[in-house]
């Protein structure tokens, strides 16, 4: 589609794994016991689909329905032939036409991007914690289109300033205008709000043959663990479907709480969660796009709230890969320090690399869970900065080892010989610019021959990017056709 005349700014860096450095937690075995028993959950106990179309609809296709208690269970040839009309290829484009944006999911490479849908912001002025509004949807939309590590935005939190019914369609505008990239949301969980939400998505799309080629936006709903489906969500999914907006299916259950205290009894249950929805939308609309995503807590024992810094995190992200590729799927998983209170302490650090090293290594598709806090309700500016530095480093390692003619670099050696240095070498020179990349964590102070605090580099790089970075423009007719979209769903929903 046409923008204004403005040079790109915009760049993507995904990430692809090199196949020596896969590693897989599962084994083959492992994968097909946690299949056959999640087999065994939907044919005979089902899942609750609380929603008199989606009945009929199971029903008319084979499967075992009891109308009363609104479940559903689901046999196995049923479940199989229906989700293999799912394709494993397809793109999600960019909110401005510019191919290099696209992120193509074909296994091949993992897209990374923020964690999304937050509830508070710490205020990048005043250090203040405060309610999250449209402004920082905006801001961090540009944040995200200026980093390279993100492919793809996630509204970061909610507008708060704007009548709830309208929240998703004001998150989607702040959204499209502040990015280039490609748009992902989860907060359009109704119907009618969802299908202002997909009119949006058309306009950006240039009509609605070409967004169904060429989708800027995608949407995720959710099941209600344990094994129960939202209604309205479900409604919502059907009408991004219809229009081909890729549609993620994500569980979020808690160890202990919504789900089996163990991390295979959680994988059968959310997998029978996943598979059903995805089975419901390829009931009604086959063949569109769809993808599997698991977001899983454990219990606080002692609280009885929810941590994501369990010892088995790591596992409850990283065995997601192997069960949604499995069915041949895309799949979107997390990784990191959700239950961060301050960003840049130790604990930050540790929960975002060791859980991200492990995450990468199994190669999903998509990965969203930068630069949120405090179980993920809060917004840090900081933190995603510092969450970069660890992804780019990551990236870095994903290259391997290389070694050719020149890296063995026997010439170099052989000129140099024994006693000598290579500090004049071109060789140096050349290779030392790809070894050497401070980032925030190694900028040097000047004073007392210390390196400055990473926490506060970290939040001056955000605020420069807030101060200096605009994505390419919409066309002004854009933005007004997005503008009428709103005011006629507020006719309609206030």
């Amino acid at each position: 589609m046409n923008t204004q005349n403005k040079k790109p700014t915009a760049s993507i860096k995904p990430i692809s794994m090199k196949p020596e450095l896969q590693i897989q937690f599962l084994s083959d075995l492992d994968v097909k016991k946690i299949h056959e028993a999640t087999l065994m959950v939907l044919e005979t106990t089902g899942v609750r689909f609380p929603s008199e179309k989606a009945l009929k609809i199971f029903a008319e296709a084979g499967a075992n329905v009891d109308f009363k208690e609104q479940r559903v269970k689901i046999p196995t040839k049923l479940l199989m032939d229906t989700i293999a009309r799912a394709p494993r290829t397809y793109t999600m484009a960019s909110t401005r036409g510019r191919r290099e944006l696209d992120m193509v999911l074909n296994g091949e490479k993992t897209y990374l991007a923020n964690a999304g849908t937050g509830m508070a912001t710490i205020d990048i002025n005043t250090r203040e914690r405060r309610q999250s509004v449209k402004q920082d949807v905006a801001d961090m939309a540009r944040i995200c289109d200026y980093l390279p590590s993100c492919s793809y935005y996630w509204p970061m939190v909610s507008a708060h300033d704007v009548p709830t019914a309208l929240m998703p369609l004001h998150e989607v505008e702040a959204s499209f205008n502040n990015t280039e990239k490609h748009v992902h949301i989860i907060s359009s969980v109704k119907k009618t709000p969802s299908k202002y939400v997909v009119e949006m998505a058309k306009l950006i799309g240039g009509g609605s043959d070409q967004t169904k080629k060429r989708p800027p936006l995608s949407a995720l709903i959710c099941p209600v663990s344990p094994l129960n489906q939202d209604a309205e969500s479900l409604e919502a999914g059907l009408v991004f479907a219809e229009a081909g907006l890729p549609v993620g299916v994500a569980t979020m259950p808690t160890l202990g709480a919504t789900a089996p205290a163990s991390v295979a009894g959680t994988f059968v249950q959310g997998n029978a969660e996943i598979l059903s929805t995805i089975c419901y939308l390829q009931l009604v609309h086959p063949g569109a796009p769809c993808y599997y995503s698991f977001f899983s807590v454990t219990m606080n024992p002692l609280t009885g709230g929810s941590m994501s810094s369990s010892r088995m995190q790591h596992l409850l992200h990283a065995g997601i890969s192997q069960l949604g590729h499995y069915y041949d799927l895309p799949v979107m998983c997390g990784f990191g320090s959700g239950d961060t209170q301050k960003p840049g302490t130790w604990r930050h650090g540790k929960e975002s690399a060791v859980d991200a090293m492990f995450v990468f290594q199994t190669a999903p598709d998509m990965i969203p869970n930068m630069g949120l806090t405090e179980l993920y309700t809060t917004l840090s500016h900081e933190a995603i900065i510092l969450e970069d530095e660890v992804i780019n480093s990551i990236e870095a390692m994903t290259k391997g080892i290389v070694v050719d003619d020149y890296a063995l670099a026997v010439e170099e050696i052989t000129q140099t010989g024994p006693g000598g240095h290579y500090l004049a070498s071109k060789y140096t020179v050349e290779n030392m610019r790809k070894l050497w990349n401070p980032g925030v964590s190694h900028q040097w102070s000047g004073q007392d021959n210390e390196f400055k605090d990473p926490h506060e580099i970290a939040l001056e790089k955000a605020r420069w990017i807030l101060n200096n970075h605009q994505p390419t423009p919409l066309e002004a007719q854009i933005k007004a056709e997005m503008q009428k979209i709103i005011k006629a769903a507020e006719t309609e929903l206030l």
